[in-house]
């Protein structure tokens, strides 16, 4: 069941991305290549990646050009570029959207292999950042990256509201997330304002359905 806080962003970022100005930039889109560079000797035909956070979704023509299943995961019901939300009704099996909050995901969300969450963490509620780091590592396999912006931005302004409410430095990210996965490498996209860090596997227990596997005794 949603929660206020999850109504309250959810409508939040519906009212955003109403905003023809903050559909102008995709960081999904522009770091996908990078993304693909840091799997590409380690993915096989068909790996899912699922974008957490995906916005307009333009990231998944690159990895669809990969050979890669996409599954697009967002707040905000009418976050998606036209031409994506056309192919999800195109290929279905290859692409696919399903609306959710990162720190409350539907069940329905299977496993994939590699997960991509760029610009989206410092959007989350602080309380909530360690709820949507475990239930994204839940849900993937192998690894993948997770873009981080450390400073506030603007866009907010445009519908009276703060966008970015967890800021912290870099050491506080990658801190948390070597709590969920093993880090192994960190580029500044933007020294001292963005950063994509790319992980390795989970470090905790996969998912499966509804309920998480419990390690063999």
């Amino acid at each position: 069941m949603e929660d206020m806080l999850w109504k309250k962003e959810k409508n939040k970022y519906e009212r955003m991305w109403q905003q023809e100005l903050y559909r102008k930039v995709s960081p999904g889109y522009l770091s996908a290549e990078g993304f693909l560079s840091f799997i590409r000797t380690r993915m096989n035909p068909l790996d899912t990646i699922i974008d957490f956070g995906c916005g307009s979704g333009l990231a998944a023509l690159p990895f669809l050009e990969a050979g890669c299943k996409t599954v697009l995961i967002d707040i905000a019901e009418n976050c998606l570029a036209d031409k994506i939300d056309a192919l999800t009704y195109l290929i279905p099996d290859l692409l696919s959207f399903q609306l959710g909050c990162l720190w409350n995901l539907p069940p329905s969300l299977a496993q994939g292999d590699w997960i991509y969450c760029m610009d989206v963490l410092e959007h989350i509620p602080p309380e909530k950042i360690d709820d949507s780091l475990k239930e994204m590592a839940l849900r993937t396999k192998k690894g993948g990256a997770l873009q981080v912006f450390l400073v506030e931005e603007r866009m907010g302004e445009l519908i009276g509201e703060q966008l970015h409410l967890t800021l912290h430095p870099l050491s506080w990210w990658t801190q948390k997330m070597e709590t969920y996965w093993e880090i192994e490498q960190i580029e500044p996209i933007i020294p001292d304002v963005r950063y994509c860090i790319y992980v390795g596997a989970p470090k905790i227990a996969s998912f499966d359905g509804m309920h998480e596997k419990k390690p063999s005794l």
